[in-house]
């Protein structure tokens, strides 16, 4: 599970429980003896690639540390990997999303960006019962050929200037 130190942050699984599918597991993570919120993951099964659920509590960002621990989530799934953040605890990203705005336009889609991931959706409809609360989901290119299509094409998305000036110099550093 996500245990390990990135920069000043100590982060833990606890409570670690199988689920009723054999690969999927179930844990509360937390940052620096602080709960985030509890996550679900997924090791992949043949084609299915792994993939990581966190019912997110957006208090990470309000300390400045949000961008370091999805860089190591990203660290942490392999290439093609999934993340699933829920958002219904941040407002803001909540109501930038109701208002149209692009998930990588959003604070959590930013930060999701920053640490590395490059395709991005809105689950505001999760479909099926299952799949719970409303979430962005971020995945982690298959290789820099994808990173770099994706990103251009988050360029037709974007509206804030800030975050196209970031993948303006994403794309020039190769």
């Amino acid at each position: 599970m996500l245990n390990g130190k990135i920069g000043k942050l100590t982060i833990e699984s606890k409570d670690i429980a199988q689920t009723h599918i054999k690969e999927l597991k179930r844990f509360t993570v937390y940052v620096n003896n602080r709960e985030v919120g509890l996550a679900f993951y997924f090791e992949g099964r043949g084609y299915y690639l792994p993939w990581l659920e966190i019912d997110y509590s957006p208090w990470l960002r309000k300390e400045g540390i949000e961008d370091e621990f999805f860089k190591f989530i990203y660290n942490f799934l392999p290439a093609g990997g999934k993340l699933f953040v829920t958002y219904v605890r941040d407002k803001e990203t909540r109501e930038m999303l109701l208002k149209g705005y692009s998930p990588v336009d959003t604070p959590l889609g930013f930060s999701l960006l920053k640490a590395g991931f490059t395709w991005f959706k809105d689950w505001y409809y999760p479909e099926g019962g299952n799949e719970g609360s409303p979430k962005l989901q971020a995945n982690k290119p298959l290789s820099k050929d994808e990173e770099i299509r994706q990103l251009r094409q988050l360029l037709d998305e974007v509206k804030r200037e800030y975050v196209r000036k970031f993948i303006e110099n994403k794309l020039a550093q190769g």
